[in-house]
């Protein structure tokens, strides 16, 4: 029974083999032809590539960029409106231990890091080599 079973186990590990070698010539002469046609591009041809490859990176750059901007603007004004509930004088709880200059400040500060956050995405974006 142990024989079977090692003769049927080995008969498997052949045809796994047999598969896999089909699969990576298959793969191998796709590669080759890939290969084969990259090497008959021209310059301009290549260039042209790299030129759709440079503008979709792009869009899609200023794409994500006008999302971090429009979802900065919503994280502002909700800050700012928490911020105006928590000061409000008819709110007991929030004027009492919240300073408005320090939450003006505190906003300030976040407003500047959003900005110096899309300033960098921006530089990014211009510079697609670095």
């Amino acid at each position: 029974m142990a024989a079977s079973k090692t003769g049927g186990s080995l008969s498997e590990v052949r045809d796994s083999i047999k598969r896999i070698r089909g699969e990576s010539e298959r793969f191998l002469g796709q590669l080759r032809r890939e290969t084969e046609a990259f090497a008959r591009k021209t310059r301009a041809e290549v260039t042209t590539d790299v030129r759709k490859v440079r503008d979709e990176l792009k869009v899609r750059g200023e794409q994500a960029l006008r999302d971090l901007e429009a979802r900065g603007r919503r994280v502002v004004e909700k800050l700012e409106k928490q911020v105006g509930r928590l000061v409000d004088p008819r709110n007991p709880i929030g004027s009492s231990h919240l300073d408005a200059s320090e939450l003006t400040a505190r906003l300030h500060q976040l407003e500047r890091r959003i900005e110096q956050l899309e300033r960098e995405l921006r530089d990014m974006i211009e510079q697609p080599g670095a």
